[in-house]
């Protein structure tokens, strides 16, 4: 750039005759014209374009005397570049001054032209009392060389101040509107942030006096701007926050200049709100406290989602019942308050019975409302100092404070299980289930959370072991039965994963005839250590850890399988009865089990008869009745276990789709010698003529008791007068050494 390569050039100053003609260059900083000096017109100097613009600068100084700030390019090495000229006329020549001009708009300030204008007064009367010596023009004054060499040059270095001058005012004029843009921006924008931000912004001096608010101050509290300004400054309600919450306030802004916190506010139409707060101060010009800026915002949603967390982390969102988390921190403040106020307190832990096959039978909405049903049922029967608590699934504790007595803890348990034994109506379906409840006692049985909770559920278990629908206290003993019962529990869960166990037969014989009709498959755990272990010791335990569906796959697959062999032998008609409990019917896939295990072993539905007992059935009936239903289209039938020990009714005996009733065996024991017991047995052979009914009598085990069975009309029997539960391979050499196997 031309500009670049004579940064620190001083100019360029030019003698002319008065037509205009270059007579002497003073000075050429920039190597212009030097070779034109008279031979050349200085317009000659200018570029092409500026030409016109210099004839101008001429006639104006010829008519003016004197002209400033006349930009006009001149050519350097042929390329126009911007001088800013000054020009003056002294006698009969023109003096031309020229400086290279700023690239901003250039212009010599009025307040400093009257500096050249009085170098150039000053030149004119120097021409006027120049010496004598000097030849003068008869029509004009000769200009004195030094006065040439001197007063010019001052005037040139002059000019080429005021030009940088200039240009150094130019640029701090841009610089201050630039200064003053990005200002204008910022605070425009910080206008903005303002009145555009979600928290409410409050902005008060020093003594405390509200002078401006934001929109969203506006919107949060109902309060306009003309409503708040020039008011006291309110930072929280009096009455509703803590009493020492304003001294906090002001102490920590004296401290630390800031305090941000949870207080409440009140909106305009009176309503009170939690807000979170930030107040801090902002210092002035001179560094002293200026003015309070107050920010906060409308928690209520974020209170209200807390809440709801808390609800999530510490009720069970199904009964809104306090949960597991919130029940060990309340039974461990409730035994501090016990110890404090030396009082007692007894925790209930209720498990509910077959609460699993009302579940796995009408689904999980049925069990929930269940759930539902029986937590209302327990608020229902306990005090409001009590507190109940769901652990989960079906478990459910309760806290009672202030029981004395003992008497008064297994009252409470008593009205718990008889509540929970009323019919439950779910679904349009009457539902019955029972509890077992254990109890313990602080500080008899545990004075810690830890411990009492654990004797609590060990004496649950020691309920159920009872039969269920019952209520236990922890003692030390039980304790030791309950590890027994777990270990036990461990025990049969392992010896179904390593098959040990294993199944024994006996068999059921007409009465008529004295043939083998059919078999019932019984099962046996061949115990490792202890060798075969009847099923008393185990089918409870099955039953209430939910063993017992396992174990019921294996009893009906290996019953099938013998049913297979035994009429791939000849006895084509072979039958065979298995017991299944309550869960296993429960489960949705039953009935499409059995009929995918009669068709592995390509065995009619006839083969299998299915025995359940009287309670199974009343636990659902409406269940029991289509899942029996189900099963006879597929050609199973099905007899009713023990029966007259339960709920024995012609009512929903006419209802089921059985076709078999099993006496129970404490009736035909002493058939031929109790009247009591006959009677019932032909009560019972009667109700099942009556509805079509066939009958097996069960532990038949004298001859007089089969004589008597045969006299009322049973059609079966099934006892050790013919035989006791016996191996595959014994159960083969007995049925040969009968008749022929006919149906029943």
């Amino acid at each position: 750039m031309i500009l670049d390569e004579h940064a620190d050039a001083v100019g360029l100053a030019l003698i002319c005759n008065y037509d205009g003609l270059i007579t002497e260059v003073l000075c050429d900083d920039f190597g212009i014209h030097d070779e034109l000096a008279g031979v050349a017109h200085f317009v000659s100097i200018f570029d092409v374009a500026s030409i016109q613009k210099g004839l101008a600068l001429f006639l104006k100084v010829k008519e003016r005397g004197v002209v400033f700030d006349w930009e006009i390019n001149v050519s350097i090495n042929g390329a126009p570049t911007a001088f800013c000229f000054a020009a003056a006329a002294l006698g009969d020549r023109l003096v031309l001054l020229g400086s290279v001009a700023s690239q901003e708009h250039n212009k010599i300030y009025d307040g400093l032209s009257h500096v050249i204008n009085k170098q150039v007064n000053s030149l004119r009367g120097l021409t006027k009392a120049s010496s004598p010596d000097l030849p003068q023009a008869p029509d004009s004054a000769a200009l004195p060389d030094q006065v040439t060499v001197e007063m010019i040059t001052d005037m040139l270095a002059l000019n080429n101040r005021l030009v940088n001058a200039e240009r150094q005012l130019a640029r701090k004029n841009a610089e201050l509107k630039r200064l003053s843009a990005v200002m204008s921006k910022d605070l425009y924008l910080a206008h903005r942030i303002l009145h555009c931000t979600g928290e409410a912004v409050m902005i008060a001096t020093f003594a405390r006096q509200v002078i401006d608010v934001n929109s969203a101050y506006t919107a949060i509290t109902g309060y306009s701007k003309y409503e708040s300004v020039n008011k006291g400054l309110v930072l929280s309600e009096p009455g509703y926050d803590h009493p020492e919450l304003l001294e906090a306030i002001w102490s920590s802004l004296e401290t630390q200049g800031l305090w941000q916190g949870e207080c409440r506010g009140r909106r305009k139409n009176g309503e009170l709100f939690p807000k979170w707060l930030t107040i801090s101060i902002v210092p002035d010009e001179s560094g002293e406290s200026g003015h309070y800026v107050v920010i906060f915002s409308d928690i209520s949603r974020l209170k209200h989602a807390e809440e709801q967390w808390q609800r999530l982390a510490f009720y069970d969102d199904l009964t809104d019942l306090p949960n597991r988390t919130l029940f060990k921190d309340r039974l461990q403040q409730a035994i501090v308050l016990a110890q404090r106020d030396s009082e007692p307190l007894v925790l209930l832990f209720i498990d509910l019975d077959d609460f699993k096959l009302i579940n796995d039978s009408l689904g999980h909405d049925a069990g929930d409302k269940l759930l539902c049903e029986t937590a209302s049922r327990l608020q229902a029967c306990t005090r409001e100092a009590d507190t109940i608590y769901r652990l989960g699934g079906d478990e459910f504790t309760v806290i009672v404070h202030g029981c004395h007595d003992d008497l008064d803890a297994k009252h409470l348990c008593d009205k718990i299980i008889s509540v929970l034994s009323l019919p439950f109506a779910i679904h349009e379906h009457s539902v019955h289930i029972g509890a077992s409840i254990g109890i313990a006692r602080y500080p008899i049985d545990g004075d810690n959370p830890d411990t009492l909770i654990k004797n609590a559920d060990a004496a649950m278990y020691a309920a159920k072991a009872l039969g269920r629908n019952a209520s236990c206290f922890f003692s030390k003993s039980l304790g030791d039965k309950v590890t027994s019962y777990l270990n036990l529990k461990t025990q049969v869960a392992q010896g179904l994963q390593r098959r040990e166990f294993t199944l024994f037969l006996q068999p059921e014989i007409e009465l008529s005839s004295g043939r083998v009709v059919a078999i019932e498959a019984l099962a046996r755990w061949q115990h490792p250590i202890r060798g075969l272990v009847g099923p008393d010791e185990f089918i409870a335990v099955a039953e209430n850890s939910g063993l017992i569906v396992e174990l019921g796959e294996f009893v009906i697959a290996e019953a099938l399988g013998i049913v297979r062999e035994l009429r791939d032998l000849g006895w084509t008609e072979m039958r065979v009865g298995v017991n299944v409990s309550g869960r296993h019917i429960a489960l949705p896939q039953f009935v499409g089990s059995i009929v995918n295990r009669l068709r592995e072993q390509k065995l009619p539905g006839q083969a299998l008869i299915l025995e359940i007992t009287e309670s199974t059935v009343l636990e659902n009936i409406d269940y029991a009745i289509d899942v029996l239903r189900e099963l006879k289209r597929h050609g199973v039938e099905t007899a009713i276990d023990d029966f007259g020990t339960g709920y024995s009714s012609l009512n929903y005996l006419r209802r089921l789709p059985v076709e078999f009733l099993k006496i129970d065996k404490s009736f035909v024991s002493d058939a031929d010698m109790a009247a009591e017991s006959k009677t019932i047995i032909r009560a019972i052979s009667a109700m099942a003529k009556s509805l079509g009914l066939k009958t097996i009598a069960e532990g038949v085990e004298r001859p007089a008791q089969e004589t008597i069975l045969r006299e009322m009309g049973c059609e079966f029997g099934q006892g050790y007068l013919y035989a006791k539960p016996m191996p595959y391979h014994k159960l083969v050499e007995f049925i040969r050494s009968r008749s022929l196997v006919e149906t029943l």
